[in-house]
């Protein structure tokens, strides 16, 4: 087993152990809390070093680019005026660990206007080993910086027990039981592995209260942060079916904000 590898089962197995030990504090069956477990769903995230776990610190090497100028062949058709908003190294991600076909390989580039009003977006592909030269935008570069892959969980944001059969089976007509089942769905919220971050994130659950992706039958490919050091504000949410991602077809994705 890889050092990622070991680490990404370690977190899994304390996150299962931690809802596990809050369903056992509220008395459910552990049948209802190892359904709402299954729910969860892995992601990526892409964290400034200061920002990591002090676990991951020791070896960490970036997995991408933030900012500054975008790296892409000469002859690459682009909007000038959307700006570089992170370049990541598919390789150094931790392999694995996403339940979405991301590259393995190359470098996924992502120009947008992250806003609470942007235009659509471009993402592109470079298979290992193209050339690139630096492609200067119209607009102001800022200082780039790394960012370190964080293997993360996610949940469904608007997390209701209704949702989930062996939750509705157990909680159905009893107000009391129905307060448990809800006071677990906030305990799994709360857990530091499941917890949402303010940082670039790679597949998992969308942070979207309003118009959330998955309820239009897409998924979540990235989410981006608008602020430039990752921290408050609108988020914006980069989507696509099944087919589109496995098919890489980049050009097909869906930008929208959630504020």
């Amino acid at each position: 087993m890889s050092v990622a590898h070991g680490r990404v089962a370690s977190m899994n197995s304390r996150v299962r152990e931690a809802v596990l030990d809050a369903g056992r504090a509220l008395a459910l069956p552990e049948s209802v809390t190892e359904a709402f477990i299954r729910l969860l769903r892995p992601c990526v995230y892409l964290s400034p070093f200061g920002e990591l776990p002090e676990e991951l610190k020791k070896d960490a090497r970036p997995a991408a680019r933030a900012l500054g100028v975008p790296h892409l062949p000469e002859d690459v058709d682009v909007p000038s005026y959307r700006p570089h908003v992170v370049t990541i190294d598919c390789a150094a991600l931790p392999a694995g660990v996403l339940d979405i076909d991301f590259p393995a390989d190359g470098h996924l580039i992502v120009l947008a206007e992250i806003t609470d009003d942007p235009e659509d977006g471009v993402v592109i592909h470079l298979p290992p080993g193209t050339e690139t030269v630096e492609r200067h935008s119209q607009q102001t570069s800022h200082e780039p910086f790394p960012l370190y892959a964080v293997p993360g969980l996610t949940r469904p944001v608007d997390l209701r027990w209704a949702q989930v059969a062996e939750a509705a089976d157990y909680a159905g007509g009893d107000a009391e039981r129905a307060r448990l089942v809800t006071k677990l769905i906030d305990a799994i919220g709360e857990v530091p592995d499941v917890r949402w971050r303010y940082d670039i994130q790679l597949g998992g659950y969308s942070r979207a209260f309003h118009n959330p992706v998955e309820g239009r039958g897409r998924t979540l490919f990235l989410s981006i942060p608008e602020s430039t050091d990752f921290g408050d504000g609108c988020i914006t949410l980069v989507s696509g079916t099944p087919e589109q991602i496995a098919a890489r077809r980049y050009d097909e994705l869906e930008f929208d904000v959630e504020s």
